[in-house]
């Protein structure tokens, strides 16, 4: 079972994809093609910085540690893709969120 997989999409992408669904429309134009400007710049630096990290060792990825899908881009198993295209809106959405909430409270 690709645990790895199911564990960043339940943890990245569910909470994401509700507060694009839900709370981004609350916000005016300028702040969502802010939002993914920097959801696209992060995806290119992700990519960059995976096969970089690959290349120098700075990580790798075993079956034997941790069972994989068995998709992979490159050098890459299509997980780490889960995981870097999922952090940035997740926590894009965190940091959104408190900003909207905590000066609506203040």
């Amino acid at each position: 079972m690709p645990v790895y997989l199911i564990t960043y999409s339940l943890l990245f992408w569910v909470p994401a994809l509700i507060f694009i669904f839900f709370l981004l429309k609350t916000f005016d134009g300028g702040l969502r093609k802010s939002f993914w400007a920097a959801c696209g710049a992060m995806a290119v630096v992700s990519v960059i910085m995976e096969y970089l990290f690959l290349k120098f060792d700075v990580w790798f990825f075993s079956e034997k540690i941790d069972s994989l899908l068995g998709l992979w881009i490159g050098a890459a198993p299509v997980e780490e893709f889960v995981f870097w295209f999922g952090a940035t809106p997740f926590c894009l959405a965190i940091y959104l969120s408190y900003c909207k909430f905590l000066k609506k409270n203040a």
